[in-house]
């Protein structure tokens, strides 16, 4: 395998990390924004919280998607230029 290949192969996984890694996080933010019915003023103070905690968790997890975007896109970049910019080899 060519080092041209390999730094292709490593730039899509590294987009297709970045895609997956804010998944969980926005999940439980999500999940967790849903206020119950009926709650007392306990349990919401408990929720914001929670939900305070979640969204800086999201936040940083879109941070590292940003970062691992920016890796994918340079390594695809150098392999395509490696590679001679050529399709189809």
């Amino acid at each position: 395998m060519s080092r041209a290949r390999l730094a292709t192969i490593v730039g899509i996984l590294l987009l297709v990390a970045a895609c997956l890694l804010p998944c969980v996080p926005f999940g439980d933010w999500a999940g967790g924004s849903l206020p119950p019915q009926d709650a007392p003023p306990d349990v919401l103070e408990r929720q914001a919280a929670e939900i305070a905690a979640a969204r800086h968790r999201l936040v940083l997890a879109l941070a590292g998607a940003g970062v691992l975007a920016a890796l994918g896109v340079a390594a695809l970049v150098h392999g395509r230029r490696r590679r001679g910019g050529e399709p189809g080899q």
